[in-house]
């Protein structure tokens, strides 16, 4: 009689055991399966596709191997940034190259649109200068007062901004016969420091600049040019 209800103590004893409980118990003795090979023998643990059952090791082997090739794919994602990172860099650096070496408000103009558009493989670029601000060499925009208030209105406060549905009278004022190629585009505000004008780039993706991408490059862009304007014409 004592020992069944030795027995029934014994087994109350075991089941008040939490998986908590157990879990801990066997971080803090790894080595749990290794001093009792007997128990790996006969311990199953059912297979997560519902085929049948796989030994421990063999489990253990698979989730190993699951996070090696999360491991692999992060690595590579990491790869993959530092290797945009290191070209974004690398073509801000011709960017502002060709900024520096231009001799006059006409060349760089021209060397601005022409190494945006090459570098960044854009449909379409143009700079627009209030004008109020524009003189002698600097005749770049025919876009009407009207027309600035509405696009810095879509700026807002912002040095940039990205859109992918802006009002086609809009995209036609910006980029004129290239405008039916540009599916979204990214407006830079030029601050010299007043804010003097934009400069427009167009992509043929929709993709391409969502209003949800970050826009730090892109203000950079805008700031490498209103630098280099302020250098080459008085305001």
């Amino acid at each position: 009689m004592s020992k069944q209800s030795g027995d029934s103590d014994s087994e109350k004893a075991v089941s008040e055991i939490s998986e908590e409980e157990i879990l801990s118990y066997l971080e803090k003795h790894p080595d749990l399966l290794m001093r009792h090979p007997d128990l790996l023998e006969r311990l199953q643990i059912p297979h997560n596709t519902g085929k049948g059952m796989v030994s421990l090791i063999e489990r253990q082997v698979e989730v190993l191997r699951d996070k090696n090739r999360q491991q692999e794919e992060q690595l590579f994602v990491l790869i993959s940034n530092a290797q945009q990172n290191e070209e974004i860099t690398e073509k801000l650096h011709r960017y502002s190259l060709q900024l520096s070496s231009a001799s006059g408000v006409k060349e760089l103009l021209q060397n601005a649109v022409a190494e945006l558009q090459q570098l960044f493989d854009l449909a379409a670029v143009s700079i627009h200068i209030k004008p109020e601000y524009q003189g002698t060499g600097l005749q770049t925009s025919t876009l009407t007062e009207k027309t600035f208030a509405a696009l810095f209105d879509t700026l807002g406060k912002d040095t940039s901004s990205c859109h992918d549905a802006l009002d086609d009278a809009l995209l036609t004022a910006l980029f004129g016969n290239n405008a039916s190629a540009v599916k979204s585009c990214a407006l830079l505000a030029l601050d010299t420091p007043h804010r003097v004008g934009l400069i427009a780039l167009g992509a043929s993706e929709r993709e391409r600049f969502s209003p949800q991408m970050g826009t730090l490059i892109l203000s950079r862009l805008g700031e490498q040019f209103s630098t280099a304007l302020k250098r080459n014409h008085d305001f």
